[in-house]
């Protein structure tokens, strides 16, 4: 396959992927996460009860112009796009010989991922993948050229990745140790220092002034549930198998050779992977949680991988897609009844089917059911709900807060910040 018929493959994909996601962002009903984030940009803050502050800060800057799902949606659609060009051009940068066609391939088939095409929804990684990304970039770069500058770009960039999500450290410690490797060793880990450490600083200085909520909320409250098991690891190395498609998997592991010179980018995939393979001992590995960690290794395919491989690959990724995508547009467009209805023929308990057809409802018909908690009142009276997560969603469409009433979650969410209950003194509740 020549350069420009590889080109040609990497655009048509990103193409049509590009307009399967903005037909999504725009149709798909606002998730009560993204609704819970929406908050966030209307609050501005150095950081929140549950995560680091970044994606609230992104999603402020996108609201200026709207409110609307395609705009708070708008840099979810194009990050996969970026991140398959990414791929791309390190590929490119640190190939031996010419073989620029299977670095437009590899990022062909990032791109022909299930997850690139349907990853459109706001979440604490949308800003983790990218900065994360742009680190992996530099840091990778910078090995193969020598320069010190490019690890303290590398550091900045990390530092904001770890203002996304606390995720960011694992991959500051594959950085690390494979910095001990080089002989510029302690100069590599005090640029990466010192480029994270503003951000790093920021972070800190929130948590010391409101108790540790956010340290606590990551690192205790939500992981009272874990306990020893191997049903969570055989769960994570299944969604692993998921992510990739086992063709991938396949062909990553028989071309290893290909791949064992590449030390940088080996270190920025498989330490993370190690870490989350113990985290599995006693956790559920979520699938956006290893999504900022991916692209290095399809990199490393590039470089290990026969062109001939990676077709193959592209072909069987774009195959995969297509039934996620029916499986979304169902959740569009079908009557409520039938999705249920399918879910019970499918084997699916009918107690289960129904709570997931009511939230379907919930989602689609949030403004007619507002309006008719709404309409009749009898005197002033304060929306609330006793969850967090349709608060969230109730808000968003309402324009303010709605606050939770009593518990929520055992671990509580930022909600609870934004809402001071003796301005409510005397006032009936609706919930």
């Amino acid at each position: 396959m020549t350069v420009n018929k590889a080109k040609t493959v990497f655009g048509w994909t990103v193409l049509v992927a590009l307009i399967a996601k903005l037909w999504l962002a725009t149709f798909f009903p606002v998730t009560s996460d993204e609704a819970f984030f929406h908050e966030w940009a209307n609050h501005l803050s150095l950081g929140y009860y549950d995560h680091p502050p970044m994606v609230g800060w992104w999603l402020w800057a996108l609201t200026q112009s709207s409110h609307s799902p395609l705009v708070i949606r708008s840099l979810t659609v194009l990050l996969s796009t970026v991140v398959a060009y990414g791929i791309v051009l390190l590929a490119r940068s640190v190939m031996q010989g010419d073989d620029e066609p299977k670095a437009w391939l590899a990022g062909a088939v990032y791109a022909a991922m299930p997850v690139s095409w349907y990853g459109v929804f706001v979440t604490t990684d949308t800003p983790l993948v990218f900065f994360m990304g742009l680190a992996v970039f530099a840091y990778v770069r910078t090995v193969h050229s020598g320069r010190v500058g490019g690890v303290l770009l590398a550091g900045v960039f990390l530092g904001l990745a770890f203002l996304s999500k606390y995720f960011a450290v694992l991959l500051g410690l594959a950085f690390v140790l494979h910095a001990f490797s080089q002989k510029k060793r302690w100069l590599y880990v005090l640029a990466l220092t010192l480029g994270a450490l503003p951000f790093v600083g920021v972070n800190l200085w929130y948590n010391a002034h409101n108790c540790w909520n956010n340290v606590m909320f990551n690192l205790v409250n939500r992981h009272d549930d874990a306990q020893l098991g191997w049903g969570t690891v055989l769960a994570f190395l299944g969604l692993m198998l998921y992510l990739l498609g086992p063709w991938v998997w396949w062909g990553f592991v028989k071309h290893y050779k290909g791949w064992r010179g590449y030390a940088s980018l080996s270190a920025a995939f498989w330490v993370p992977m190690l870490c989350f393979l113990l985290i599995a001992l006693e956790k559920t590995v979520g699938l956006h949680w290893v999504l900022g960690f991916l692209p290095a290794l399809f990199v490393l395919l590039a470089v290990s991988v026969p062109l001939r491989s990676l077709r193959r690959y592209w072909v069987l990724n774009l195959c995969w897609s297509v039934p996620h995508l029916v499986l979304l547009a169902s959740l569009v467009y079908l009557p409520a009844s039938t999705i249920g209805d399918g879910l019970q023929a499918a084997g699916v308990p009918a107690e289960k089917a129904e709570s997931f057809v009511e939230d379907v409802r919930f989602h689609r018909q949030m403004p007619a059911i507002l309006k008719a908690l709404t309409t009749d009142q009898q005197g002033p009276f304060l929306l609330a709900t006793t969850g967090y997560s349709p608060g969230a969603l109730m808000g968003y469409h309402l324009g303010k807060i709605v606050p939770v009433f009593g518990p929520g979650k055992y671990h509580a969410r930022n909600d609870d910040v934004f809402v001071d209950w003796r301005k409510h003194a005397g006032k009936h509740i609706r919930m």
